[in-house]
């Protein structure tokens, strides 16, 4: 899965910073002055105020980036209609029971790092609220129920909906956790001035304070507060830090651009030197130019973001070569700008990666779809393999698994000894990729992969209904196979899946309904894929067949023992990329955490999501029209048509938890530390070699240099593991702004907003029309490459793609076949902040189909079931 929500890109850099930070020499601070907002104030925002009109024309002009007040400004201005909150409350409510882990979310086991939290007490908190007129604004509404998913600790809960997709926070100044000699605690330090450092030979002074609190007790709080989807304050403590690993997907911190709610507007770091650094923070707008009409007041934006309507002025701007694209032949049909092939990551780390990789993916670039790199280190005969992500498109994949298997294959004729996995920032993407990298490693060995489902009334009527409208096709009829073919994955069809307790497929949903119950909750049989079916294989898997779990597939030896790999996080591994881990740790790997808070002793390896199956609530609706449709107890059960109120990009949850044979407890609660913890230090944590250096002579030679308490723990290689620590993480407290009544308007727009705005996520991918052009505001004609259902060949087409942006990663793109893909830098102007001591870029592509349909020219859609 990719990462959670809201990843702004807001990427700064200093041009001859006179950063010697010895203390007798001064600093250029990076001077970036505020655009006062002319009519409102963060705290008395009324209805009245001009901000958000003012922030829609700047965008149009070309800017994206704005002081905080500003965009705050904007945001207290938006009215607040309870009948609309209601319905959205009622609508998330409903979908939310699909969650898997509920139960022990609000009653969590021993060793859960984050505080226990009881959804539907929240919600009921939240409606109540509206009931009692508490919100005074769309913002304070929004936040509360942003702070409410962030809660529940889960990369798969996401939220991106309302006036507060509009807009990100960021610091102009991103920043690193490091230890000087990987022995004391780290310290927090400006990372421009390690890079500083590093290059011309100096030691930088860390951060002392921000806005005069004590820099640690700052950051735990924001973090705290923008935890999003971490099981523990070390998982969040990296997420507010600068890392090579990130540079290279293009992707920001929660600190320097991803920040969810307003964090004021003044910025000072003081130094332990002295120096102090006066900044500001800065809100980036997420929408693209032209795209929501003449929107003026608070009102407009509530009619844009909240009820998703343009306004019926609304004239579709024109379309342009820009965000990555090109016309080369002059007909109206746009096609991926190919950058300059690549063979390392070194410039584009900040020369922390090697110059020369011995082993990298084709495609490999920030923008492209290679992520893979291998190295060699002869001297102490260990392997590198990198895999900053899984997040890739379906058609190369082969490109992915060939550059894991050149590693593998280089490495052992070179008598390699060793191997470290890199796995740092690896928030997950495709499951196939988890199943097949295991196996190149452990050939002989079938992963366990257990999931199961939370059991309750609704879940069981789209499972009877789907299940058996499923087995009522007949295979020998051509037309029912067909159908068969296309929805053989489908997740409400459990014939096809295996019963983990026998080893042979469900007879029924009936029989998958009658698992435990638990922690006062029910639950499904454990689950797991037949992924020797390979009609399930190839509507699973976009078409791409996973040999070595087919019958009669040969078995290679294995390259290593479990003893000579090691797995190499920084707690942020999450969805597929904790999916790997099971597997690998459950064969004997062990792991080597790096980073987290400056305190000693143990921290988990794989801290963002351990669910089973992300699931989004545009999935869910369409599973219960399915259902409805082919089975009368479903139609008169399942509710026609699920109002959710509130217009949203995308709602997610966790549909299927992991769990372990013969356990009840979901992977996702229980504690499960790394084999060794190591600090970031100032010499490594932009010098990735010698960061893979010290992680293995920590793991595979001298346990010593491992951070002090944190061995034992782990879970996986260990009869009698250290008990968990305890809990030392509090609730965060959202302070909501003390704002005027921005009072709500039946017509803000003049009765001008009946053109319904086509969400992204609600729409369905098509050809473009016989003139090269697109129907739907904002999408573009581009020629593209996919596979078409029932064919693992690729076709060449063209689409119609929606904009995307890697601030939302692939959560703003319609389904789960789609991908954020060709992002490129697009320059912002410098209106609403002024000098030119830094530059901003902000980096935006186009949702891309990996799987075509008859509108593309393909024979047959990729399912029955309705778009």
């Amino acid at each position: 899965m990719t990462r959670g929500i809201l990843f702004a890109a807001l990427c700064i850099f200093g041009h001859g910073l006179a950063a010697s930070l010895p203390k007798d020499k001064p600093l250029a601070a990076r001077q970036l002055a505020v655009r006062q907002a002319p009519t409102a104030t963060e705290s008395a925002a009324t209805s009245q105020s001009t901000a958000c009109g003012e922030i829609i024309d700047f965008v149009n002009d070309g800017s994206y980036l704005f002081s905080a007040s500003y965009a705050f400004s904007c945001l207290t201005s938006v009215p607040f209609n309870p009948a609309v909150a209601t319905r959205f409350v009622k609508y998330f409510n409903e979908t939310i029971q699909f969650h898997s882990s509920l139960a022990y979310l609000k009653n969590p086991p021993q060793g859960y790092q984050q505080p226990a939290f009881d959804v539907f007490a929240a919600l009921d908190k939240i409606q109540k609220r509206i009931d009692e007129g508490f919100y005074t604004n769309e913002y304070a509404f929004e936040a509360d129920f942003q702070l409410l998913t962030y809660s529940m600790h889960d990369a798969h809960v996401v939220l991106n909906a309302g006036i507060l997709a509009a807009f990100s926070y960021g610091s102009p100044w991103s920043i690193s956790s490091a230890s000087v000699d990987g022995r004391e605690p780290p310290k927090v330090y400006l990372t421009d001035h390690i890079k500083a450092g590093q290059e011309q030979g100096w030691q930088p002074s860390a951060i002392k304070s921000i806005n005069g609190e004590d820099v640690v007790e700052y950051l735990t709080k924001y973090a705290s507060l923008n935890s999003v989807g971490t099981l523990e304050p070390h998982a969040d403590w990296n997420a507010l830090m600068a890392h090579p690993a990130l540079e290279i997907q293009g992707l920001f911190t929660i600190f320097d651009g991803a920040g969810t709610f307003y964090p004021g507007d003044d910025l000072t770091f003081t130094l332990e030197n002295g120096t102090t650094v006066e900044s500001f923070w800065v809100a980036i707008y997420n929408e693209p130019a032209n795209a929501t009409g003449p929107l003026s007041t608070g009102g407009d934006m509530y009619n844009y973001f909240v009820l998703g309507l343009l306004p019926d002025s609304y004239v579709e701007p024109e379309t342009t070569e820009d965000d990555g694209f090109v016309d080369s032949d002059g007909d109206g049909i746009f096609e991926f700008n190919e950058q300059p092939a690549q063979t390392s990551w070194y410039n584009d780390s900040s020369h922390a990666y090697p110059e020369h990789a011995d082993i990298f993916q084709d495609d490999l670039s920030v923008a492209g779809s290679g992520v893979v790199t291998g190295y060699f280190f002869e001297d102490i005969s260990t392997g590198v393999l990198s895999v900053p992500s899984f997040d890739i498109l379906s058609a190369t994949i082969g490109d992915f698994t060939d550059a894991v298997q050149y590693f593998i294959d280089n490495a052992t004729a070179q008598g390699i000894s060793k191997v470290v996995i890199d796995l740092q920032q690896n928030t997950g993407g495709a499951i196939l990729l988890a199943y097949i990298t295991f196996k190149q490693f452990f050939p002989d060995l079938d992963p366990y992969a257990g999931s199961r489902r939370r059991i309750f009334p609704m879940a069981n009527i789209l499972g009877n209904a789907t299940t058996s409208y499923y087995e009522s096709l007949a295979d020998s009829d051509p037309d029912d196979f067909e159908i068969k073919e296309a929805i053989a994955a489908e997740e409400w069809i459990i014939t096809n899946r295996l019963n983990a307790a026998t080893g042979k497929n469900f007879s029924s949903w009936q029989e998958y309904q009658n698992g435990p119950t638990d922690n006062g909750d029910r639950f499904s049989l454990t689950e797991r894929y037949d992924l020797a079916n390979e009609v399930f294989d190839a509507d699973a898997f976009d078409q791409w067949l996973p040999t070595a779990y087919l019958q009669d597939a040969e078995v290679d030896q294995r390259p290593w023992a479990p003893g000579q790999i090691a797995l190499l996080t920084d707690g942020l591994c999450s969805s597929t990329c904790s999916l790997f881990v099971e597997m690998m740790t459950r064969a004997g790997v062990r792991t080597v955490v790096a980073g987290g808070r400056p305190s000693a002793g143990p921290m988990q390896a794989a801290a963002g999501n351990r669910g089973a199956l992300a699931y989004s609530a545009d999935d869910l609706d369409v599973d219960i029209d399915f259902a409805r449709a082919r089975d009368d107890g479903a139609e008169a059960a399942l509710p026609e048509v699920r109002e959710s109120g509130m217009f949203f990009n995308y709602l997610g949850f966790n549909l299927l938890d992991q769990v372990r044979p013969g356990e009840n407890v979901p992977l996702q609660v229980k504690y499960e530390a790394a084999d060794c913890r190591i600090y970031y230090t100032l010499a490594n944590i932009y010098n990735t070699t010698r960061l893979w250096r010290d992680a293995a002579a920590a793991i595979f030679e001298d346990s010593s240099r491992c951070v002090d308490g944190s061995t034992g723990f782990s879970t996986a290689n260990s009869t009698s593991p250290k008990v968990p620590p305890k809990l030392n993480a509090e609730s965060p407290v959202l302070s909501l702004p003390v704002v005027e009544q921005a009072e709500f308007e039946n017509e803000p727009t003049g009765g001008l907003e009946d053109v319904k705005r086509t969400a992204v996520r609600q729409s369905s991918f098509v050809g473009c029309s016989a003139t090269n052009h697109c129907t739907v505001a904002g999408f573009k004609c581009t020629k593209i490459t996919v596979k078409c259902p029932g064919s693992t060949a690729d076709f060449p087409t063209a689409a119609c793609l929606p904009l995307c942006n890697n601030r939302d990663g692939g959560d703003g793109c319609p389904g789960a076949n789609s991908f954020c893909g060709g992002l490129q830098k697009i320059e912002s102007k410098d209106a609403g902040l002024q000098g030119k001591s830094a530059s901003f870029a902000i980096k935006s592509g186009r949702c891309v189909p990996r799987i075509g349909n008859k509108s593309m020219g393909c024979k047959r859609n990729p399912t029955v079931s309705p778009a």
